[in-house]
């Protein structure tokens, strides 16, 4: 089986700095990997480049063979979504609101446009397929969704994002912290959610800091070290590297 997405020889830099030094990575379709890194290895800025925020300076991403280029709508539009450690929502819209506009992330540029005109009432996707909103609510376990965002806790939010990211019906999820804030009843959702989507076929990219999490939940695992994935492998593999012990974990 062909990965569904294929990270070749990604290497960025700003300025003097080099944050990755040529990163390959894959993810089958069906599959979770867990893509974990010590604070500044360069996990976020590896996402973003995967979803179009940021530029990378060299190298190739394939989603389903195609090369993603472009803006993150034209992305989206290929059947990519994310979700990001700072919740970015529109707070003056309720809850089910959020969640639906998930069917329109391809419209517009960008997904701070995205948002600002779905808070204008200008994106007509917030009003649809109802009852695709309310599975997925039910299945996060996210409650009163007619609710305004501003009214929410930070957990909450958190899994409006996830909710919103699945509306997507993507080929390829990326979930960067999902569970960071969220409770335990949350936590189980999101678990439920990406297990979910990961068994109809969608390659699934979880970065977070819990192990233990990550351990019950991911089929692989990779360790980004020093601008580049040193260990791939695994749940198993991982755990009994040295290096991946060492260098993660912080013990031999």
């Amino acid at each position: 089986m062909s990965p569904l997405f294929t990270a070749s020889g990604v290497k960025k830099s700003y300025g003097g700095l080099t944050v990755l030094r040529g990163v390959d990575l894959h993810v089958e379709p069906g599959e979770i990997l867990g893509l974990v890194g010590a604070n500044g290895a360069g996990k976020s800025t590896f996402v973003d480049i995967i979803t179009g925020i940021t530029p990378a300076n060299e190298g190739e991403i394939l989603l389903g063979g195609t090369r993603l280029a472009g803006s993150p709508s034209q992305r989206a539009k290929l059947g990519l979504a994310r979700t990001f450690q700072h919740p970015q929502l529109a707070f003056e819209m309720s809850l089910r609101e959020n969640i639906a506009v998930g069917r329109s992330t391809g419209l517009l540029s960008n997904w701070t446009r995205t948002v600002t005109a779905a808070g204008q009432g200008l994106l007509g996707g917030c009003r649809v397929n109802v009852p695709a909103i309310e599975k997925i609510a039910s299945e996060l376990g996210l409650k009163n969704i007619d609710r305004l965002a501003q009214k929410v806790s930070f957990g909450e939010l958190r899994l409006v994002e996830v909710a919103r990211a699945l509306m997507q019906s993507p080929r390829l999820l990326v979930l960067d912290e999902p569970f960071s804030g969220v409770g335990d009843s949350g936590t189980s959702g999101i678990i439920f959610a990406i297990k979910r989507v990961r068994d109809s076929g969608c390659a699934v990219l979880l970065i977070d800091h819990n192990i233990d999490l990550l351990v019950d939940t991911v089929d692989r695992m990779a360790l980004l070290s020093q601008g580049r994935i040193t260990v791939e492998g695994s749940v198993a593999e991982c755990m009994g590297n040295a290096e991946f012990r060492s260098t993660y974990i912080g013990v031999g």
